[in-house]
């Protein structure tokens, strides 16, 4: 049985080396805004789908189409776990960005 982590489950990439290399080159703010915005957007959007999934993996045992309830119950808490999870992110993200707007100059 293969297990994946939950970074592989949202589609959330491009975090496991957050310092660019030595000889890269950075374009400013912008990009590292754009990045965030891409990857909180896919992750959004991972989340949508596999909330889109369990519902009709319910829409499907409730009509009879399945008789997997373990089947529904997997998809239920995958998208469950994945929504808990991007609140946290979220709720981490605004407390950083209330934290640096309560920094004084």
């Amino acid at each position: 049985m293969i297990i994946k982590g939950i970074g592989s489950n949202l589609g959330v990439t491009g975090l496991s080396n957050p310092i660019p290399a030595a000889g890269a080159k950075t374009t400013g703010t912008s990009s590292v805004t754009e990045g965030f915005t891409q990857i909180f957007g896919d992750a959004i959007s991972k989340v949508n789908d596999l909330q889109k999934q369990s519902d009709v993996a319910i829409g499907k045992l409730a009509t009879g189409e399945s008789k997997g309830l373990h089947e529904v119950m997997i998809a239920m808490e995958k998208s469950s776990i994945s929504f808990q999870f991007l609140t946290q992110v979220r709720n981490k993200a605004l407390d950083a960005y209330h934290e640096i707007m309560r920094m004084q100059v």
